[in-house]
């Protein structure tokens, strides 16, 4: 399978997930599902892996969109639903990413899907670990020279970029949400390019 239809597949999947359990189920079962919005800093670069000698810099740039968090279990035989020790956190995002070299920005702006196992060691206090799925859908600029190397970057658009998330949050009973994410990526921005991206990614969430 090309990481084009699995990357539709996993939205399909998603969308199946919150269909599901948002018919009237989550009162019955020992979970809690919470919708919410999230925005943050990105401070993003990438791993050069290519033949092409020099080193990029980090841009600073942001990332926005949509949660749904569900929280397991109970914590101890009187708790309520949803304060067990894990949880599962799948978003929507549109992530502005790339780099920065010679003082020029290199932008690379992607639809960007999380999927993140949580575990809350302590109450409201959470790390998590999972993969993300990428869809580059816009780029500039379209074409540049680095160290006498042409690159085409429009010809990266429509790319997939699969990698692994890893990070921690803090939930408050009011629906505020804090974390921090480390995104390393995983694979080449295309067969013939091999870049990484690699995000430091600082969010504010709100889940109602």
């Amino acid at each position: 399978m090309n990481k084009k239809r699995f990357f539709i597949l996993t939205i399909c999947l998603f969308a199946l997930t919150l269909s599901s359990y948002a018919q009237g189920k989550v009162s019955t079962q020992s979970y809690t599902l919470k919708f919410g919005v999230k925005a943050g800093v990105n401070f993003a670069n990438i791993s050069n892996g290519s033949d092409i000698n020099f080193s990029p810099g980090m841009k600073t740039d942001f990332h926005a969109g949509a949660a749904a968090n569900f929280h397991f279990g109970r914590r101890n035989e009187g708790s309520p639903a949803g304060t067990g020790m894990f949880g599962l956190q799948p978003e929507i995002l549109y992530s502005r990413q790339g780099f920065i070299f010679n003082e020029e920005a290199y932008n690379f702006n992607y639809f960007m899907i999380p999927v993140m196992f949580k575990l809350y060691f302590v109450e409201g206090i959470n790390i998590e670990a999972g993969p993300y799925f990428n869809y580059l859908f816009g780029i500039s600029p379209n074409s540049t020279v680095i160290n006498g190397a042409q690159i085409s970057l429009s010809n990266l658009k429509g790319g997939m970029d699969v990698g692994l998330g890893i990070g921690a949050g803090y939930e408050m009973k009011s629906g505020l949400s804090i974390g921090a994410r480390y995104s390393i990526g995983l694979s080449d921005m295309s067969n013939n390019l091999a870049w990484k991206n690699n995000v430091i990614a600082l969010s504010v969430a709100w889940f109602f």
